[in-house]
């Protein structure tokens, strides 16, 4: 099911669901289907993807009401996906906090740039829809990842950049490069600190999600406090080599895979 059939199981104006989807490019959910991992890495700036002038084009109720169809798709998304991977119940409560910060945002953002008119929630009845073919699909996405090989997972990061992009313009043999060896080649460049610290953050929400650690905080926090707390103790892994969690050691794992394949040569 996508978000315009599901829109439309609530009972909102087609042509509105269409226009709120493609305005913000299909939600948070969209990013994280199609990502490659750690897919957790698309919630980094949460909730950035809705903040846009584009908010002044929801002026009137059926665009509302898509809007707002489309943060709770998100949410429920992103919550259910964690509570099938842990086998523990999603609180409605913490949904809430979270869509009432995400409209707390739009606010902050909205007045910030003069807008007069900017979506406001509307409660609208979830109960007669089923999240679960978006909540099935993440799941399946992160099941995907966590059985994924670090050592693959990092060279396509590496490779996909744009520090890659600029390699290749500068040095020829960078253009030969194979996905395989990405990590390899920062070594012979200029440009070993700079891919360092443009992985780190990839590592934490990858450590975060092969352990799970991002799932039991989410359930009982919300989406900017836990990654607020994943960053946090995955930067303190790194920085000050702190090692209390399954979290951190895979943290310190994977930075230490890093480093010894950049040390390759």
């Amino acid at each position: 099911m996508n978000f315009i059939t599901f829109a439309e199981k609530l009972g909102i104006d087609r042509e509105a669901a269409i226009k709120v989807y493609r305005l913000f490019n299909g939600g948070y959910f969209e990013s994280l289907y199609y990502s490659k991992p750690p897919i957790l890495h698309k919630l980094r700036e949460w909730p950035r993807k809705y903040l846009s002038k584009k908010l002044i084009l929801i002026r009137n109720i059926q665009l509302n009401q898509a809007f707002e169809a489309l943060i709770w798709t998100d949410i429920i998304a992103i919550y259910g996906m964690s509570s099938k991977l842990i086998d523990r119940p999603i609180k409605y409560d913490i949904l809430e906090k979270n869509v009432e910060y995400v409209y707390e945002e739009i606010k902050k953002y909205s007045l910030s740039n003069n807008f007069t008119d900017y979506p406001t929630a509307l409660s609208l009845d979830f109960v007669k829809v089923d999240f679960s073919p978006f909540i099935n699909d993440l799941t399946n996405k992160r099941r995907e990842e966590m059985n994924a090989s670090d050592s693959e997972i990092i060279n396509d990061i590496a490779y996909d950049s744009k520090l890659m992009e600029e390699i290749k313009v500068k040095y020829p043999w960078a253009k030969n490069v194979k996905r395989e060896n990405a990590v390899r080649a920062f070594q012979l460049s200029e440009r070993v600190n700079e891919f360092v610290d443009y992985v780190i953050p990839y590592i934490y929400y990858l450590a975060a999600s092969k352990t799970l650690h991002f799932d039991y905080t989410l359930i009982s926090n919300t989406i900017s406090d836990t990654i607020k707390i994943v960053e946090e103790e995955g930067s303190k892994a790194i920085k000050e080599q702190e090692v209390s969690s399954e979290y951190q050691r895979k943290v310190r794992e994977l930075f230490q895979l890093i480093i010894t394949t950049l040390n390759y040569f």
